[in-house]
């Protein structure tokens, strides 16, 4: 009966995770990436911003931001600025803490995580106007956040087929995500040009068990730099997507 065992714990897939660190990040502070961002296809709604900062405590941790507006009414918003801002450790490019600020049409939203020290359970503290709020959740996988996995991601190796897993704090939510690398390369043309890029295609699922599953698809570029060309997903209001312009 042990040997049977032993047989079938070996013979069992290796459990989803985030895939291994290739080497040093392909970026570097000072490293600024602009993207537009679509709903429904052709309707440009709004830019996002992604950003290296200069290293903090000595050199140990690096802070990556997104900023994102919309220049035109997103749904029945007039008005969207966002912050994301994510503390990842230098060495393994895990995040230490995140932290987004939204502004909608006045109303102003938070949502802090800690993921230092690590533990069972990440705990989101959130406020929204004048209210204060926290949500804990149980920590199936290696916690990130929207912007640390963006980045991460650029850093790994990834080969056609690959499974990946984690948790993820995004848009003031805790979510379940599960992706893979689909085979091959393709020809990928965004604002910013033509490029042979990887596709990696996941599922995001919210740990509360509420709504539904999200889809969700990036694309990088297939060559040493693997910069983010797009990243597409669905909203509420349909099909939402962020393209490079430019990256400098």
């Amino acid at each position: 009966m042990l040997a049977t065992a032993l047989a079938l714990l070996l013979a069992a897939p290796p459990a989803c995770a985030l895939p291994p660190l290739a080497g040093p990040p392909p970026w570097r502070p000072g490293e600024r990436l602009q993207m537009e961002l679509s709903l429904l296809g052709p309707i440009k709604v709004g830019e996002v911003q992604f950003s290296v900062e200069r290293p903090t405590s000595g050199g140990a941790v690096i802070p990556l931001v997104s900023r994102s507006r919309n220049t035109a009414r997103f749904g029945p918003l007039q008005k969207l600025v966002a912050v994301g801002l994510s503390w990842v450790d230098a060495v393994t490019l895990r995040p230490e803490r995140y932290r987004e600020e939204s502004d909608e049409d006045g109303r102003r939203r938070s949502t802090d995580a800690r993921f230092l020290p690590p533990g069972p359970t990440v705990t989101l503290e959130t406020t929204d106007g004048t209210s204060r709020g926290s949500r804990t959740f149980d920590r199936q996988g290696e916690a990130m956040d929207a912007v640390s996995a963006l980045y991460y991601l650029r850093a790994t190796r990834l080969a056609a087929g690959d499974r990946f897993c984690f948790d993820m704090v995004a848009n003031g939510k805790y979510w379940r995500f599960e992706g893979a690398v689909a085979a091959g390369t393709e020809t990928f043309e965004v604002p910013a040009g033509r490029y042979k890029a990887l596709r990696l295609e996941g599922t995001a699922k919210r740990a509360d068990g509420a709504g539904k599953a999200r889809s969700v698809w990036l694309w990088y570029t297939a060559d040493a730099r693997r910069l983010p060309l797009a990243v597409v997903s669905e909203v509420d209001l349909g099909m939402v997507s962020a393209k490079l312009t430019e990256a400098r």
